[in-house]
């Protein structure tokens, strides 16, 4: 039986119509600017016409503004190069900073094998290998005074991108106040850093870079707009999540004008169907996205946090929706909702270009990982092949720059991830049975540590883990079965809430456990390199593999890895507990 409804009446002069609004009346909405709060009332204006609950909410974040950014190269020869300051950096000294330039390609953890960069400016690439913030702290990390970032695209490419260098993740707690990179950053061309390398071929390069900066505390803030299922709806206090940024460079037609437009239209669309709601939507443009890093989604997570546990049934994130030349439709999803996704992709999307299934990896907004949210994500991209001519430009050779603007756009291509979306967010929110399915899941928690253990030392009998999964193996394709059987039949509505509910309640168990590296509770840095773990909880396992025998850092990881066992096992022995207790009553 499929759960993704047929095509609904959306329209894509609608949504156009949003996109023009927003690009003339506020192209600049970048945090802070008060352009992103006009912009807001805009969106809270057009749900509230809808009939939404539809608010500004406000919140203070550790924001930061862009400086001025001069960058010459001092020898070999004499060059001033242009250059962009980035955002949340560090200041240079007065009259500037010099030092040798050292290379570190990407500028992940393996590119400073053998290279010492204390006190040196490095060049890395713009890229998601890893993602810019990681770039910055791993840089920082390992001391390094500056950071000359060059942007992808193609290798005479003029073009310099904004960036915004805050690993961490949302607010700085005390224990993460110490991980916001303290070092100064300047983007500059693709082209440049080519003459650059080419210089750097024959012998030391020396740069002067002089970068001011701006920090600070903030109010900011951002629409959230309720979509309410009717009183008699008996599920009406569950909700989906549906999310975009609302802040952005200049004019981010992309990212995220066409985001947002979708979000209107789809509210306006199940609007006019409200009686047809079993569960309430609700839709967040979050603020801080592009600078402060997801300070708006984790301040969501945070102040709805016993609501979004208890409640949430899916989190969905629209960003740079609609792009030109596209040729293929990406869609990233968690385990337990790849059929459904895979399914309202290919109903979609057909045969107009080749459909590709992803894992949901966390980046953009994803700041439900840790409390265990079903997510995914879904728009139309670009084939690897492209990607790699313009050297990792994964959304477009012209994002995070002054090029993002109408030209851009593709309507036919907008409307068909606006059909994706309309359908995808529709299904989950008038579906009787959800759509979550956990043997995918119990599958890959099972590859994952599979692959985390093998060859390692074990001392903390992680094994107890795999023997724990097998069990659950079996729980879980009984529940699948179940699930299914209610969804082809006429069942009780008592026994469909109950379903929906464990449904929800496993999510929260199994999603932490090998999405998240810090646990439930808190929120990774940006890109942490830890992230890329087969399982992520369980990182400190490569740290004992290359310790010494019997060392004391050995053994303080021992007891370290014995409790990280004790969170999994728990939350196994929780996910099968509630499954034999659905299962004895049925």
């Amino acid at each position: 039986m499929s759960l993704v409804p047929g095509r609904l009446p959306h329209a894509i002069a609608e949504v156009m119509k949003h996109v023009t609004h927003m690009n003339d009346a506020t192209p600049y909405r970048k945090s802070g600017s008060g352009q992103d709060t006009r912009a807001g009332q805009y969106v809270v204006d057009t749900m509230t016409s809808f009939g939404l609950d539809a608010y500004l909410q406000t919140f203070e974040t550790y924001d930061s503004d862009l400086g001025e950014a001069k960058l010459e190269i001092v020898s070999p020869e004499h060059r001033s190069m242009k250059a962009l300051a980035c955002a949340h950096i560090e200041a240079t000294p007065e009259g500037g900073y010099s030092s040798e330039l050292v290379d570190v390609g990407p500028g992940g953890l393996s590119d400073y094998e053998g290279k010492d960069v204390r006190g040196k400016i490095v060049l890395a690439e713009v890229s998601y290998a890893p993602s810019t913030p990681e770039k910055a702290r791993i840089a920082a990390m390992k001391g390094a005074a500056g950071i000359l970032l060059m942007n992808w695209g193609l290798d005479d490419g003029e073009d310099i991108p904004w960036r915004g260098l805050k690993s961490v993740w949302g607010n700085p707690t005390p224990e993460t106040w110490k991980d916001i990179p303290r070092l100064f950053g300047i983007s500059i061309s693709r082209r440049d850093g080519i003459a650059i390398r080419e210089m750097m071929k024959a012998g030391p390069v020396t740069v002067k870079a002089e970068v001011t900066s701006i920090r600070e505390w903030r109010e900011l803030k951002q629409p959230i707009c309720w979509l309410r299922a009717p009183e008699y709806s008996p599920e009406r206090d569950q909700f989906i999540i549906v999310s975009g940024h609302i802040d952005s460079w200049n004019p981010g037609l992309t990212d995220n004008i066409t985001g947002d437009a979708v979000m209107m239209e789809i509210a306006r669309v199940l609007a006019e169907r409200r009686d047809t709601l079993r569960r309430s939507v609700v839709f967040c443009f979050w603020n801080g996205h592009e600078v402060a890093e997801a300070a708006g989604s984790t301040y969501f997570v945070d102040s709805h946090w016993e609501q979004i546990n208890r409640n949430a049934v899916a989190y969905l994130n629209i960003d740079s929706v609609g792009m030109k030349d596209t040729n293929e439709f990406h869609a990233d999803t968690c385990p337990e909702l790849s059929t459904y996704v895979t399914e309202a992709a290919n109903t979609v999307i057909g045969d107009e270009v080749p459909v590709v299934i992803g894992r949901l990896d966390r980046f953009g907004d994803q700041s439900f990982f840790g409390v265990g949210v079903s997510a995914f994500t879904g728009r139309h991209g670009f084939s690897p092949d492209i990607v790699k001519k313009y050297n990792g430009a994964t959304i477009g050779w012209y994002n995070h720059t002054e090029h993002d603007t109408i030209e851009i756009l593709d309507t036919s291509v907008l409307e068909r991830d606006l059909d994706y979306w309309t359908r995808a967010v529709a299904g989950l929110a008038t579906a009787t049975v959800l759509p979550q399915r956990f043997s995918p899941r119990v599958a890959d928690l099972k590859a994952r540590f599979a692959r985390m253990l093998d060859g390692k030392k074990d001392p903390a009998e992680l094994t107890r883990i795999t023997a724990g999964l097998d069990m659950l193996e079996g729980d879980v394709a009984w529940l699948d079965a179940h699930l299914d059987a209610l969804a082809a039949g006429n069942a009780p509505d008592a026994a469909v809430a109950r379903a929906n509910a464990l449904s929800l309640r496993l999510t929260r168990q199994l999603t932490f456990i090998t999405g998240s590296a810090c646990g439930k509770y808190g929120q990774d840095s940006y890109g942490v390199s830890t992230l890329h773990q087969p399982v992520p909880l369980l990182a400190s396992l490569n740290d004992f593999d290359a310790a010494a025998p019997a060392s004391l850092e050995a053994k303080l990881l021992t007891t370290k890895l014995i409790r990280l066992r004790q969170t999994v096992t728990d939350a196994i022995e929780a996910a099968h507990a509630m499954i034999g207790d659905l299962k004895s009553s049925v």
